[in-house]
């Protein structure tokens, strides 16, 4: 564990989603802060677009060249998913990429010392054991891509999702692949959802634009209190404790 670690761009996203703290007051910033969305929202793409650059979080690239990583210059998180071997680790941090999703057990052992950048996907197939063994690792948080589509208007998606994060006292990024109303999304927060992922064939204006207002809207004091990110290992390498909601 690195003794002088800051946090880096994802890390003070999580942070913020549950922090209460404002400095809008007395600054004439309170009616922005009063809409900012309570979890995190992603599309998924083939390149950086500057399109809903006040309604979406960040960006994940699904279709990029290893040798040709290109230096990311966005205030929003640029995430890369499903990196091969190919591509060189210390290029994605002089690039300037904030995480990469990784779902290969064969690549570069570096991943697992990444300054907090790398998530892991798991589904519905996850072990217990696979749990115990993630869990031993250092990664911010998971990610959720289940092999079997959730639509979430029955109680059996969200029972089948809750088989999955019952394994792990971390929080989750989901992908969706459909419209989801302020009670589904609610659901999903208790369950420690942090983030969506919407899949690119719903990464339409008016669908974000949906997904951002009941985000916005989203009552986060119902969440699970031992679902909190504890980022203050990063942060030292005495044991401090550090929740962001007392």
């Amino acid at each position: 564990m690195k003794t002088d670690h800051r946090l880096n761009k994802l890390e003070k996203k999580i942070e913020l989603l549950f922090s209460k703290k404002t400095n809008a007051i007395g600054f004439g910033k309170s009616s922005i802060d009063e809409k900012k969305r309570k979890l995190l929202l992603f599309i998924e793409s083939n390149s950086i677009t500057k399109d809903h650059s006040n309604t979406i979080d960040g960006i994940i690239l699904t279709n990029f060249e290893p040798t040709k990583l290109k230096k990311i210059k966005d205030d929003r998180i640029i995430g890369l998913k499903y990196p091969d071997k190919v591509l060189d680790i210390n290029d994605l941090n002089k690039n300037n990429y904030d995480f990469v999703i990784i779902d290969d057990q064969k690549l570069d052992y570096k991943y697992l010392d990444n300054d907090s950048k790398t998530i892991f996907q798991i589904n519905e197939n996850i072990t217990d054991d696979d749990a115990d063994i993630i869990s031993s690792f250092d990664f911010p948080l998971l990610y959720i891509e289940t092999t079997k589509n959730l639509n979430f208007k029955e109680i059996e998606s969200f029972f089948n999702l809750g088989k999955i994060t019952s394994k792990f006292s971390t929080n989750y990024i989901l992908k969706i692949n459909t419209y989801l109303d302020k009670d589904q999304i609610q659901i999903l927060f208790n369950l420690g959802v942090i983030g969506l992922v919407l899949d690119s064939q719903i990464s339409e204006k008016k669908i974000i634009n949906k997904f951002n207002d009941n985000l916005v809207n989203l009552n986060t004091d119902k969440k699970k209190s031992n679902s909190v990110p504890d980022l203050s290992s990063n942060l030292s390498s005495s044991p401090i404790e550090d929740d962001f909601d007392d």
